[in-house]
């Protein structure tokens, strides 16, 4: 191993190890959200209104513990507050800035997908009250 090799593996424990103390899940694992092979980034901040959505509560505690503040372990999913007037409005990807509802608007009433549509798509699928 040469000087270099050395100096990159050092401040990669001491990353690590820097991670792992500042973790304030009990000692359980790392508190840091997973990054996107794809980009080397986490996605998290631009998905963080699904922390407390009942449908992705256990994906989202799984992939994102740091930016959901899951870091003590908390297990138990939130139960959903029942619809009003102000959340009959489908939900924008915050990755293009609008919401991809008109598209899939054949899922709605599709058995698989009836949950997730409901809690994405409300006012394209008439879900509101």
């Amino acid at each position: 191993m040469n000087a270099a090799s050395v100096s990159l593996l050092l401040i990669f424990i001491y990353a690590t190890e820097a991670q792992l103390l500042s973790c304030t899940d009990a000692g359980i694992g790392p508190c840091v959200d997973k990054v996107n092979p794809k980009t080397g980034r986490s996605d998290c901040p631009s998905v963080a209104y699904l922390c407390n959505n009942s449908i992705y509560y256990t994906l989202m505690t799984e992939q994102c513990p740091k930016t959901c503040n899951r870091c003590n372990g908390a297990t138990a999913a939130p139960t959903a507050a029942p619809p009003t007037v102000s959340t009959c409005q489908d939900l924008v990807d915050p990755r293009t800035g609008v919401s991809n509802c008109p598209q899939v608007a054949y899922l709605c009433r599709n058995p698989l997908y009836v949950s997730l549509m409901q809690q994405q798509c409300r006012r394209t699928c008439g879900y509101c009250t």
